[in-house]
């Protein structure tokens, strides 16, 4: 079937949660992927659900498919640049020119059963995960494709091991047919494992190293499962977050989770997490660049999220002897603005645990306007980004603040700014 470029405008951005800017307003998002080229595309739920794509960190979307009445609950991209939507019933659609226009890959060609995951692999590979009907891949760039395991079950997650595509790791929910858990192929899913983490409904995997996996599940309980043997066996880090996304943060030692509750981020891989400001339960999570994207439902919260964080600029092997807070640049400026700090090793500080630090926008009365940064950094120099799309032109301050052990308590450095917004 094809498909004709819909222009969407987006309908609006709401500052309503610091850090946060929520964009597709009011779209109930299930599915988020990203490209090579940093794009992000979100897919949406229910009657009305339709395919976007941005190529501008989520300033603006378009719709690349609308009005088929079928959830889109999974997106892949391969290095093509080949886009591939599980569309459920309306089955996997397929577009092999940026979005411009898709075909329709029916549901009789995963033995009528609804594609509901889907992931691409290297050298062709692409694999769906069926509700029901267990495991299809393709070898050649998904013109075709064939049943190979896990027999009448729900592959609800898929995911392409990083440092080897011949292993393909897949969560599992429960149904009559068969038992939730965890799958494992080593063999580029022509075959797979029995159940190697068993009765648990994974939504989401995640791979921090080569032998370091982490997990999120919709089980009871809420338990957040690591294996540090690829995946061959499991344990229960802690529990009590019900969550169906899983991504990698914006630091070496962050994971973030999205489910019940909002979006929450461990720095001590899953011992304990704290709530990164968004409280409404949220599905899909991923990163791109240095922005943070996840999706929610309903008619107020529905839609794509976005968080910015401070991205690590200049020589990894730079050696930083002093704190710096440069001037924003450009200044005066509309509608963003780029912060520039930098952040020395502190004294009493282990290398790579990192140090709060902050940084927030006044306007000229005192009044915070909107906290950019409140994270824990190593040292190195940085950048963030403002936009101030939603505010009005006038003078402004940002501080940054770092908790610096070596200074004694309460104390550390900070340092405040003054810049222009001209509209």
């Amino acid at each position: 079937m094809k498909k004709l470029l819909i222009l969407v405008i987006l309908l609006s951005f709401k500052s309503v949660f610091p850090q946060w800017t929520q964009t597709l307003n009011g779209i109930s998002i299930w599915s988020l992927a990203k490209d090579n080229s940093g794009s992000v595309y979100a897919g949406s739920l229910g009657s009305s659900s339709a395919l976007y794509k941005t190529t501008n960190a989520g300033a603006n979307w378009v719709s690349l498919t609308s009005g088929n009445g079928q959830t889109v609950f999974s997106i892949a991209v391969d290095s093509a640049g080949n886009i591939f939507a599980a569309n459920y019933s309306a089955g996997l659609l397929k577009s092999t020119n940026g979005g411009s226009s898709f075909v329709t890959m029916p549901v009789s060609n995963f033995g009528n059963s609804n594609p509901q995951a889907v992931v691409c692999g290297k050298n062709g590979h692409v694999y769906v995960g069926t509700n029901g009907g267990g495991f299809y891949r393709s070898t050649d760039a998904g013109n075709t494709f064939s049943f190979t395991g896990l027999t009448s079950l729900q592959v609800i997650s898929l995911l392409v091991d990083r440092f080897n595509s011949s292993i393909v790791y897949a969560g599992v929910t429960s149904t009559s047919a068969g038992p939730n858990g965890f799958y494992r192929s080593t063999d580029y899913g022509a075959s797979f494992s029995g159940n190697l983490n068993p009765n648990k409904n994974i939504y989401g995997i995640l791979q921090k190293s080569p032998s370091d996996l982490y997990s999120v599940s919709t089980t009871t309980g809420g338990p957040f499962d690591k294996s540090t043997n690829g995946g061959l066996s499991w344990v229960t880090v802690t529990s009590g977050y019900i969550a169906r996304g899983i991504a990698d943060g914006d630091f070496s030692s962050h994971i973030y989770i999205a489910g019940n509750g909002g979006v929450f981020y461990t720095t001590n891989g899953g011992v304990s997490f704290a709530n990164d400001v968004l409280t409404f339960s949220v599905t899909p999570i991923i990163k791109s660049i240095n922005n943070m994207y996840v999706g929610a439902s309903g008619s107020s919260n529905g839609g794509v999220w976005i968080r910015t964080f401070p991205l690590a600029i200049g020589n990894n092997n730079e050696i930083v002897t002093d704190f710096k807070l440069e001037q924003n640049y450009p200044n005066p400026f509309n509608p963003t603005t780029k912060i520039h700090f930098q952040i020395p090793l502190l004294r009493g500080v282990s290398e790579g645990r990192g140090v709060l630090s902050s940084l927030k926008i006044y306007d000229v009365l005192g009044r915070e306007i909107t906290t950019l940064l409140n994270e824990k950094l190593s040292p190195g120099t940085y950048e963030i980004e403002w936009n101030s799309r939603n505010n009005p032109s006038g003078v402004y301050f940002y501080k940054l603040e770092v908790n610096d052990p070596s200074a004694g308590s309460g104390r550390g450095f900070t340092e405040t700014k003054r810049m222009v917004l001209i509209k």
